[in-house]
């Protein structure tokens, strides 16, 4: 048995903001708030989609839930996993079963958090067909037993989790997973108290009154598509390290407005669009940073063209990522061409992934559009055709809808392939990917937890996530001789050459790498961005004199 003990964290985790400049911030002051208290302004895009953590599915509400609610384990400012409801672990010989033992925590209710209220939520999570991230138990993700036959087989089971006592979770697996304690960081495993759960019914999560918090924030206003309110939780287990009273996050979908807002003093962090980087790129307030969401192209494999190596491989060819990111994105993206990010996870030897694997799709310029006229030539032959018209579906969002437009631009520079543009908003676009009702989609993934598997996974077949129907033996079986690989270093290998075997098929291809350009007020830190997870951690948050 592995015993593993870490101290509470002490002291303030904050990351360096931009160095000062002119405009912007409220730090210090009212906000629209009680007089004299110390709050943050936040300008975001999009109004969270729900506070349940068995439904939520997009960064805005993962940022929310993370800041009232705590689960087994948190992320450091440098995405390390850290102590935060489990003050320590054991973890067996055999590396399959872990037993967390809970610090002393209260809900917002005065109720002591429980190892129950693990395995009530997660039970109630991995049952519920609408819980899109379920998966994430199952071998596809945490690798917790009973999990795949709950989820896939409808199997009338309760996970292998059990609550010992009050203070002590255990957790068994169906097999080794390296990266389960950054899974544990991740919103859809925090806790659920079943009472209050129970005595909500159907209105849990929708309304303040109606979610318990056991965070470092209490959610205490919620006005749908416009602002919420977050102030301090005082009966926080670690409520002397939380700095600030509270958050007032306003959601304002025209980033020109919150840049203005900014500029004159009402907000002090807001994301920039590429329409803007330039106005503001010589500004200290201004900064970039790299993220892990990879937006790709995925392609519908039912479609009789799309059927063809050869076209897909000329598509994801032709398009001059360089061009894209340095020129129409200005964002601080970056060319991807494989289907796993960079700085975004290291292998046993400490590299970066993508330092050491194969590069794809490197070709730009001139270059590209030869090298795709060759697939296109090649593939009008297998397929009989001279002419196709093909669909690509995008939302009409930042930066999705530049990025498309570019791209539409591109593969109309092969001669004989008609784009025709299909814009639909955000959900949907995700539910014509379910129902196969595409050709071509620019979609996005944003990484769960730091390792390969959160996008190599998505391709398996039978994957949820797998909306164009790709399959490979060759394939399928390279990811399970990882998941069962000997040591850290043959798994490794294996899912590189995972990818491989994934980019030679092409149902998929990697575009862009999403980077951030944001207004900063110099004088708040510890605003953590992350690569993996909850993008936005606000726990640490402090405010300058």
């Amino acid at each position: 048995m592995k015993k593993f003990v870490s101290a509470a964290c002490t002291g303030l985790v904050c990351l360096s903001m931009a160095a000062c400049g002119s405009g912007g911030g409220t730090a210090g002051t009212d906000s629209g708030s009680e007089s004299g208290k110390k709050r943050i302004t936040l300008a975001k895009e999009n109004d969270v989609i729900s506070m349940n953590t068995a439904y939520a599915t997009d960064g805005m509400s993962f940022e929310m839930i993370a800041a009232t609610v705590d689960g087994l384990e948190a992320m450091d400012a440098d995405g390390n996993v850290i102590p935060a409801l489990a003050e320590s672990y054991d973890l067996s010989d055999d590396e399959l079963t872990y037993t967390f033992h809970l610090r002393d925590a209260k809900w917002s209710n005065g109720e002591p958090v429980t190892a129950q209220d693990f395995v009530f939520a997660w039970n109630e999570t991995v049952k519920s067909p609408k819980a899109e991230y379920s998966y994430l138990f199952t071998q596809d993700g945490a690798c917790i037993k009973n999990a795949d036959e709950i989820v896939y087989d409808q199997k009338d089971a309760d996970l292998a989790v059990k609550a010992v006592d009050d203070k002590t979770l255990e957790v068994q697996l169906s097999k080794k997973c390296p990266y389960f304690l950054s899974l544990m960081t991740f919103p859809v495993f925090y806790p659920i108290n079943q009472e209050f759960f129970e005595e909500q019914g159907d209105q849990y999560a929708l309304t303040p009154d109606a979610l318990l918090a056991c965070g470092p924030y209490v959610l205490t206003e919620w006005t749908k598509g416009q602002s919420l309110k977050l102030d301090k939780n005082q009966d926080y287990w670690d409520a002397d390290n939380v700095a600030i009273d509270g958050m007032d996050v306003n959601i304002v979908p025209e980033v020109s407005t919150s840049a203005l807002d900014f500029e004159n003093g009402n907000t002090d962090w807001t994301k920039l669009n590429s329409t803007l980087v330039d106005k503001y790129k010589d500004n200290e307030a201004y900064d970039t940073f790299l993220e892990g969401y990879l937006w790709y192209l995925q392609f519908n494999l039912n479609n009789k063209h799309l059927e063809n190596a050869n076209l897909r491989k000329a598509i994801g060819t032709v398009v001059d990522r360089d061009n894209l990111v340095n020129n129409v994105l200005k964002d601080g993206s970056i060319n991807i061409g494989g289907f796993v990010p960079q700085e975004f996870t290291t292998g046993p030897d400490g590299k970066d992934y993508r330092a050491t694997a194969d590069k794809f799709y490197t070709e730009v310029g001139e270059d590209g559009l030869k090298a795709a006229q060759e697939y296109w030539d090649k593939a009008k032959k297998e397929l009989g055709v001279d002419k196709i018209t093909l669909k690509l579906l995008y939302e009409p969002s930042d930066p999705a809808k530049p990025a498309a437009e570019f791209i539409q631009s591109e593969i109309q520079k092969l001669d004989g392939i008609t784009i025709e543009m299909v814009s639909q908003e955000k959900e949907n676009r995700i539910e014509k990917q379910k129902a196969r009702d595409f050709d071509i989609v620019l979609t996005r993934w944003g990484p769960d937890y730091a390792d390969p598997t959160t996008y190599l996974n998505l391709m398996i077949t039978g994957n949820s996530y797998n909306y164009g129907d790709y399959h490979s033996e060759a394939y399928d079986a390279k990811m399970e001789e990882a998941a069962n690989a000997a040591t850290p270093e043959e798994r490794w290998t294996a899912l590189q050459e995972a990818e491989k075997i994934l980019m030679e098929d092409s149902p998929v291809v990697g575009v862009f790498q999403v980077g951030g350009a944001a207004l900063k007020n110099p004088k708040v830190t510890g605003i953590e961005d992350h690569s993996f997870g909850v993008p936005y951690i606000y726990k640490n948050v402090k405010i300058e004199e």
